[in-house]
């Protein structure tokens, strides 16, 4: 079971992974080398895990409480 402090934690690593996503698509929407391209298009994949993950353990917590 999280403490109110570690759910507005997650809540705040939520907003940083989602603005995370937004800019790395941004700048792979903006991007002409394809290599370049590509690499910020894996990070955005991956942050996009990230918040999933996050938002699970955050669903959970408060399916819980």
């Amino acid at each position: 079971m999280l403490t109110s402090k570690e759910v507005m934690q997650l809540e705040d690593f939520l907003g940083m992974e989602q603005n995370s996503v937004q800019c790395l698509n941004h700048f792979a929407s903006t991007i002409q080398c394809k290599q370049t391209k590509q690499l910020f298009q894996q990070m955005a994949q991956k942050n996009q895990q990230h918040f999933q993950t996050l938002s699970k353990h955050l669903s959970m917590s408060q399916t819980l409480q």
